[in-house]
């Protein structure tokens, strides 16, 4: 017998009772919008249908916003057949952010990549797991809906509509000053604050150059940049703790004006170059420069001349071995810093790197501290735990592995080289301490290894992050800080940290120190506006500091006033 097709219904009641054609159309079809009268289907109104959908998807994204790790999929479902009408895209919409919804579980947080527009009309631009960003967006959205948090006022956007003529944003050339005590000035700056950490100049040499220069002699357009450049950064750092505009961006101006000629062949002076520019772009958001991008021109060209590998006695001078080793591990460090805080793939793999590191103390000790960077990220943030047949794993106990690595850390600050508070290099011994803390906080917090961590582990998370705070509190009290890009990025994931550690349904709340909790946050508040002052991002984090902070403050007042009122007997 022939099959039965099941007849479906699609003229509205107004068609239906007229025994006309309907074409079905919504939120009406034709005849009843030429009638002028409602268009109602099975007793109910199309455009009030739509309206509902519509209200449904938009009720389902406050959810997804205000309470991520509610599992909208759980409810009610409705048949594949009865579909409402709901556009394909907005059926794919849908889609995509119960997907986004889910991805923010307590379970997954950790182990989720993003891909996020980081300004207005580029391409996506990839994150990972150990930048940090998802264990924010996973703390912010639990503290906003077990605190209320309140939401962010809008903004007096009259500002940031005012028409800036274009040729006032461009920074014109500047010449070098005209006295030599000056130049030294700003470039002293440089070598008592940047290269101390990227040690990849050769500082008697510049010296030198500077003195050619001042007296009229030829030194060539690669010194010349190399000049431009470090005068620069010096200015930079110099205008933030003086508060006095010293004009970086355009002595800036003045090294991009040869930068073609300076950096037409692959050389160690043309790597120093870009090296340079990278510096630049980690203290100057004004640069225009893909650090990414400028970071991994520079490794390439480096393993290009061969700086990663240990060359026979004889085929270099000391003096060139020396610099070719001091750039590489400026470039190493480099490259584990940006590939931990983007989340991304480490440029070159330590089993490629046989070069032995500098002989400068406190350089060696950071680029030690990279070391441990480059184990923690492939062991805790490796993206694919399933090992190719041809490599056997190394760890295989994460468990004691995590022990051990950190007996190793607190060995490696045990041996930090101390410097006295008189010296111009008292400032390292803090900041070697707060990259320290950094790593522990990297190892102890969610990550795609371990994603509920224990109360003991996050006891230790936090003291780490109280100390972060405190420490880089003292860098601002004694104008050492160092307003750098990574600086803001630091100290913001510190501050998450902190109300993880006590917010978390297992977490520490009930052993914290209430006062010296918020005594941290008053002074990370007060650290980012700082920042915030040269980097949009800082006075962003600030203002969701501060409001988190007032939804902190709100529940452990509550807290405290029902344990007053209800003593325990």
């Amino acid at each position: 017998a022939p099959r039965t097709r099941t007849r479906i219904t699609t003229a509205c009641t107004r068609c239906q009772k007229r025994k006309i054609r309907c074409d079905a159309l919504s939120p009406a079809c034709g005849a009843c919008q030429r009638a002028g009268v409602p268009c109602v289907g099975g007793g109910t109104s199309r455009d009030y249908v739509n309206e509902l959908e519509a209200r449904i998807r938009w009720l389902e994204s406050i959810v997804q916003q205000h309470a991520p790790d509610v599992d909208l999929s759980a409810g009610p479902g409705r048949s594949s057949g009865t579909d409402g009408g709901n556009p394909p895209r907005d059926r794919q919409t849908a889609q995509q952010s119960q997907q986004a919804g889910d991805n923010h579980s307590p379970g997954k947080i950790t182990d989720q990549i993003s891909l996020i527009s980081l300004t207005s009309g580029t391409d996506l631009r990839f994150l990972g797991p150990s930048s940090g960003l998802f264990f924010t967006k996973f703390v912010l959205a639990g503290l906003g809906k077990r605190l209320h948090v309140d939401k962010e006022s809008a903004t007096d956007t009259t500002t940031d509509n005012l028409a800036i003529p274009s040729d006032l944003l461009v920074p014109q050339p500047k010449e070098l000053p005209s006295d030599i005590k000056h130049a030294r000035w700003l470039s002293q700056t440089y070598f008592n604050v940047v290269h101390l950490h990227f040690p990849f100049l050769h500082e008697p040499t510049y010296w030198e150059t500077i003195d050619k220069i001042y007296d009229d002699v030829e030194v060539g357009v690669v010194a010349e940049f190399q000049v431009f450049m470090v005068l620069a950064i010096g200015a930079t750092i110099l205008s933030r703790r003086t508060r006095v505009a010293l004009s970086p961006e355009g002595y800036y101006a003045s090294a991009m004006n040869i930068v073609a000629c300076a950096m037409k062949m692959p050389s160690v002076s043309c790597v120093q170059c870009t090296l340079l520019l990278q510096m630049y772009a980690f203290n100057n958001p004004t640069s225009g420069l893909s650090l990414w991008t400028l970071h991994h021109h520079g490794l390439a060209m480096g393993i290009e001349l061969g700086l990663h590998r240990n060359v026979p006695e004889g085929t270099f001078t000391p003096f060139e071995s020396e610099i070719r080793r001091r750039i590489f591990w400026s470039i190493y460090t480099i490259d584990r810093l940006l590939s931990t805080l983007m989340g991304r793939p480490m440029g070159v793999v330590d089993e490629q790197c046989d070069l032995n590191p500098t002989n400068m103390s406190s350089a060696i000790h950071l680029f030690k501290l990279a070391r441990f960077n480059s184990e923690i990220k492939c062991v805790l943030y490796c993206a694919d735990r399933q090992y190719p047949p041809y490599t056997a794993p190394v760890i295989t106990d994460t468990e004691s592995w995590r022990v051990d690595i950190l007996n190793r850390l607190r060995q490696w600050r045990q041996d930090i080289p101390r410097h006295g508070e008189a010296s111009p290099r008292h400032h390292l011994n803090l900041w070697c301490e707060i990259k320290y803390h950094e790593l522990l906080m990297l190892i102890l917090r969610p990550n795609p290894q371990l994603h509920n961590p224990d109360k003991a582990t996050l006891r230790e998370c936090f003291s780490s992050a109280m100390a972060c705070s405190e420490l880089y509190h003292r860098l601002y009290m004694t104008n050492m800080l160092h307003y750098g890009w990574m600086s803001v990025h630091s100290l913001f994931l510190c501050v998450m940290v902190m109300f993880y550690c006590v917010c978390t349904p297992r977490g520490i709340a009930d052993e914290a120190d209430f006062d010296a909790l918020m005594r941290a946050l008053k002074v990370s508040s007060d650290i980012l506006s700082a920042m915030g002052e040269y980097w949009p991002e800082a006075k962003k984090s600030r203002d969701v500091l501060d409001r988190v902070s007032t939804a902190t403050i709100r529940r452990f007042t509550q807290n405290l006033n029902a344990t007053r009122n209800n003593p325990t007997p």
